[in-house]
């Protein structure tokens, strides 16, 4: 489970007992920074909590503090861990940043901003919003699905690749052909699993897509590299060497370039893998990568901040604007 899905999970536990909480919401950050914007913590006043803000310091902080700070309405705090800031020493901080958090008073009952994530992720729609800040400024955020990972083949490899794949809080699906594979107590994690065979039909695919082939079955994953082709998710990983690889994609007879910016076979990043729990994590952390825009080479050789994102493509959409696949 994902941060914000125990997040959500939290505030529907805390909604049905009629209790009200706090949620706090980085909404700026200047110099180096633990989280960056967008990152939440939700507080209760039985004292639970999910999500974060820090490395664990701030946290502490506002615990103690989020109920009275909310009393006349949402409220701005500003943390300044830089070494001439006012409270660096004093939470033990080495991020060397200031932090602008926005406190949240949440009501049973009351419209707010983790009702518009739950409808982001039921009707998949990329939404930008546009908050007005206490004080002035405003705070501008995109919030998207959650990734939608596809497993064609149901062996025994697929299950870390699932387990995985749920902990980050992705929706999986595992298809294959044979009824003795596709089995929902072999998968109890997958949010589906289902008997799919040759010429089922598309399967639908948005912005928030990505798929796999991992079922040892060269005509199964012939079948689904030809489907996939019409309509490529944002990541196609094909399992086994490049030799058959090739081989799936010269027997298609697809147009190989309309999967060239999207195709991974071999798939996963060069960590020398061994054995399907690393495979998985090999291939995770490419799909990842992948939707970030980066490379995934070694961070200590990156130039520049570590959560920098002016490499990646502007949105296309504007403030307040909804995009649905």
């Amino acid at each position: 489970m994902s941060e914000l899905d125990q997040i959500l999970e939290l505030w529907r536990v805390t909604q049905r007992a009629g209790e009200s909480a706090v949620l706090a919401t980085v909404v700026r950050t200047q110099g180096s920074s633990y989280r960056l914007p967008g990152a939440r913590l939700l507080l209760t006043r039985a004292g639970q909590r999910a999500g974060s803000i820090s490395g664990g310091c701030l946290e502490h902080d506002l615990v103690s503090k989020a109920w009275w700070l909310t009393e006349a309405g949402p409220t701005l705090r500003r943390y300044d861990t830089t070494p001439e800031g006012e409270i660096g020493s004093g939470f033990g901080l080495g991020c060397n940043g200031i932090v602008h958090v926005l406190l949240e008073r949440l009501e049973p009952g009351q419209r707010n901003m983790l009702d518009t994530i739950e409808e982001v992720h039921r009707d998949r729609c990329a939404l930008t919003l546009e908050h007005t800040l206490p004080g002035g400024g405003r705070f501008v955020e995109t919030i998207t699905p959650p990734i939608r990972l596809l497993i064609f083949g149901a062996g025994d490899d697929a299950i870390p690749l699932t387990v995985l794949a749920r902990y980050l809080g992705w929706l999986v699906e595992v298809y294959d052909g044979r009824a003795h594979y596709a089995r929902t107590d072999k998968f109890p994690l997958a949010n589906r699993v289902s008997i799919r065979t040759p010429g089922a039909g598309l399967l639908s695919v948005d912005d928030w897509t990505v798929a796999v082939l991992m079922s040892h079955s060269y005509s199964q994953d012939l079948d689904v590299l030809r489907e996939l082709a019409s309509n490529p998710p944002r990541y196609v990983g094909v399992l086994g060497p490049r030799k058959r690889s090739d081989a799936l994609l010269q027997e298609a007879g697809v147009d190989v370039r309309r999967l060239e910016s999207v195709l991974h076979a071999p798939m996963g990043l060069d960590i020398g893998a061994d054995g399907p729990q690393q495979v998985a994590i090999a291939t995770i952390a490419e799909i990842q990568a992948k939707l970030s825009h980066r490379e995934g080479g070694e961070l200590r050789k990156r130039g520049g901040s570590i959560h920098a994102r002016d490499d990646m493509p502007e949105p296309a959409f504007s403030v307040r604007s909804i995009v649905c696949a």
